[in-house]
């Protein structure tokens, strides 16, 4: 992920939502970035567990810190870091469904849930959209060698060390 100083408009959004109570997942490409995704991307994207009618509470929190309000679910922060908020991601199973599954990480110093690469790939699908199509043969290829190389891994880890043979003179 881009370098963010530790004082980030990004972090603080981050911060106000722990604050706030709200969850939130980081979903889409940056999101697959994250789990290695050879991608490029101009904003975060995070599904919020809020219902849709609350989305002032989003509003408010990128007005106070400075931010310009977009649209209804994309917002500037004040360094002009792009976030969009989803309360519905395409493809997905429920909040606390994906929630479960999710990988912890950080972002800005800000411990948050990613979706994991496979639920990417899924919620693109579903989504259809061109940018989202173009982008799947990319995520797949990344998650087969993820796969491969944590089934190496294993198999590293399984197996027992031989010993060299001695050698008699």
């Amino acid at each position: 992920m881009p370098f963010q100083p530790p004082d980030s408009p990004l972090g603080a959004f981050l911060k106000a939502l722990r604050e706030e109570g709200i969850d939130c997942i980081l979903i889409g490409a940056m999101a697959a970035i994250e789990q290695g995704a050879p991608l490029m991307t101009v904003d975060y994207d995070f599904w919020v567990r809020l219902p849709e009618r609350q989305y002032v509470r989003l509003l408010t929190i990128v007005q106070r810190q400075g931010g310009t309000i977009r649209a209804q679910t994309l917002y500037e922060l004040r360094d002009g870091t792009q976030v969009n908020a989803f309360f519905h991601p395409d493809g997905l199973r429920s909040f606390a469904c994906e929630w479960e599954k999710c990988r912890h990480g950080k972002l800005e110093g800000v411990p948050l849930r990613i979706l994991p690469l496979q639920r990417v790939i899924a919620s693109k699908r579903a989504a259809a959209r061109d940018k989202d199509i173009a982008v799947l043969p990319i995520l797949e290829r990344t998650l087969r060698l993820a796969d491969r190389l944590r089934t190496q891994k294993h198999r590293r880890r399984t197996t027992p060390k031989r010993r060299p043979k001695s050698r008699k003179p």
